[in-house]
């Protein structure tokens, strides 16, 4: 079997062929006379190009971790799949808004036993991408199945449905299966029929491109890992 290449010396190659991009065109740009406004704009654009870096490296980063997870650890239990945190931390690291990084860890942790270092995560992804969806559910679910705190589980639900945004319908409507789980537990009735009721909309718009088994009209919302 061929050996798959480190993740980090994946990333360092990436990062030094960029680098050596940018370098090339800094230099260009250098010949150039530069005004105030010029140096000012010059310094836009140089954090640009290093944000751009950083999150080409933590795109690269995740893209080698997917692969490795589905194909050799695909079977082993979520909480085990230690290896995979340094690697999500760097990602993190790199590029606070990529999402699915905080999602994974925070659920790999709070399975382990390691529920407030989970909830950390968690409550970082929320304050730094406030508008996920994602990152809301994820939040509301840990508070709720680890962190024994339903009141707060409420509120960040509540967040989700009022202001969140979704990358697709179906995101959408496993979140509000799990806001439902939450708010039957809080005993939130009212809360819990507009969440069914928001399914069976959703339902119609995703149509058969909904998997079989994602009608969660009565689990727990748990993640489907």
């Amino acid at each position: 079997m061929e050996r798959a290449l480190s993740p980090l010396f994946v990333a360092a190659v990436a990062f030094a062929l960029v680098a050596s991009l940018l370098a090339g065109q800094l230099a260009a740009d250098s010949q150039a006379p530069v005004t105030a406004r010029g140096a000012e704009a010059l310094g836009r654009a140089g954090f640009a190009y290093f944000t751009g870096i950083r999150t080409f490296i933590a795109a690269v980063l995740w893209n080698r971790l997917e692969p490795i997870f589905h194909d050799y650890y695909e079977e082993l239990p979520l909480e085990e799949q230690v290896q995979m945190l340094p690697t999500i931390r760097t990602v993190i690291m790199l590029d606070p808004q990529f999402g699915e990084a905080y999602y994974v860890a925070a659920w790999v942790l709070a399975r382990r036993g390691e529920v407030e270092t989970g909830l950390d995560i968690a409550k970082q992804g929320v304050e730094n991408n406030p508008a996920s969806g994602l990152l809301r559910l994820n939040y509301a679910q840990i508070l709720y199945l680890f962190g024994d705190d339903l009141d707060e589980a409420v509120r960040q639900a509540d967040i989700a449905v009022q202001t969140a945004t979704w990358r697709d319908a179906i995101e959408q409507h496993d979140a509000y299966a799990a806001f439902g789980a939450i708010y039957r537990a809080a005993g939130l009735t009212g809360k819990d029929a507009f969440m069914r009721r928001e399914i069976e909309r959703l339902d119609e718009v995703i149509g058969d491109a909904l998997p079989p088994d994602a009608h969660d009209h009565d689990g727990d919302g748990l993640p489907d890992h």
